[in-house]
């Protein structure tokens, strides 16, 4: 996998960061109700009639400029920033399939786009409402491609009734992919920050967009020289992605979430391999600040320009001394307005290259 030739490659979450994709939130909507998001609502819940509606233009106009002063903060770091092209998610989305009143925004490159060494996946969404959410990126991808990347768009699901439990809710159900998952193995899907990468390491949770289909579709795609490493939390909330759970500081470092304990072996691989686990801090917001756009620990939601300099919400002051504390270099920025379209600033950004090689940091490992 040579990188030398491609705009595009990272392995991990801590090599220095040199281009990067911040999200945007022009033209979002609200999305509808929908059987992907139904583990979040109990069987009568009113949002369960909810149909969709656009933001105000003061929610857009304040959480795009935080995008933007993020953008800012990032290229005074020497890191280049690209955006996505704009696009109206206000309309009707519809397939043979299913059919739904509008789409969601494109606030969250990270969910859309995983970058595997030189090359960017379009990941497999399981949310209709996100079905056309690639379509903000291409452009850059086709570009990327053009100058030597790979690009891989995993087998697009049909999105139709058999991919989704019926009528799953927290209600009647505790969330456990085991014995009770939100989505069936159907089809493969999987959001890409369902992932988080360690060099050939790779570790994911089947959650309410990832199953287990998608998982295995991965790790054959990309072979014997990665690991995937199917972790299993106790959550209190249906899971939906990894990184307000397990995250890297840089190799040696994880920070793991106290309320979502691992109930497999996984981190006893980090142990064998004399990895410090660190518990990390809760948000300031509270242990009620929670909902299906973003978690309650998503002061865990920061993103590393390399192994000391990390970008973190400014007012998340318990995660900034904890980072501190490990010998972080941490720089603030205001993001709580972005979080009611999608996440924190890991969410908000794809690193598309970092001065990266692919690597072992689990050697010992059976």
């Amino acid at each position: 996998m040579n990188c030398k030739i491609s705009p595009v490659c990272s392995y991990n979450e801590w090599d220095p960061l040199e281009e990067v994709i911040v999200g945007s939130v022009i033209g979002a909507a609200r999305m509808a109700f929908e059987p992907s998001i139904s583990a979040y609502y109990p069987l009568n819940h009113p949002h369960r009639k909810f149909k969709g509606s656009p933001f105000t233009e003061e929610e857009v106009y304040k959480a795009e400029e935080q995008l933007n002063n993020l953008a800012l903060i990032l290229k005074k770091e020497g890191v280049i920033v690209r955006r996505p092209d704009p696009i109206n998610f206000h309309k009707e989305v519809k397939t043979p399939d299913f059919q739904i009143p509008v789409g969601n925004c494109s606030a969250c490159p990270r969910d859309v786009l995983l970058i595997i060494g030189n090359e960017v996946i379009e990941a497999p969404m399981a949310q209709r409402a996100r079905f056309f959410e690639y379509r903000a990126y291409r452009s850059l991808i086709k570009e990327y491609f053009c100058k030597g990347a790979k690009w891989t768009t995993a087998p697009k699901p049909l999105m139709t009734d058999a991919l989704y439990v019926p009528n799953f809710s927290v209600e009647e159900n505790l969330f456990d992919a085991d014995t009770h998952p939100a989505l069936t193995d159907f089809e493969p899907c999987f959001d890409a920050a369902s992932f988080v990468r360690f060099g050939r390491d790779i570790f994911y949770q089947p959650d309410v967009v990832t199953n287990d289909f998608g998982g295995q579709w991965l790790q054959r795609h990309l072979g014997p020289e990665y690991r995937l490493h199917r972790v299993k939390f106790a959550d209190k909330h249906p899971p939906q992605h990894i990184d307000t759970t397990l995250v890297p500081i840089r190799p040696g470092i994880v920070l793991v979430n106290p309320e979502r304990p691992c109930i497999n072996k996984t981190l006893e691989l980090f142990y064998s391999n004399k990895w410090k686990i660190i518990e990390a801090k809760p948000s300031i917001r509270g242990v009620g600040f929670h909902s299906p756009e973003v978690s309650n620990w998503i002061s865990m939601n920061f993103l590393s320009i390399d192994e000391k300099r990390v970008v973190v919400e400014e007012k998340e002051e318990p995660t900034i001394k904890l980072l501190e504390s490990l010998g972080c270099q941490v720089i603030t920025c205001a993001f709580d307005e972005v979080y009611k379209f999608g996440g924190g600033v890991h969410c908000c950004t794809a690193d598309i290259r970092r001065n990266s090689q692919l690597q072992s940091y689990f050697n010992n490992i059976n």
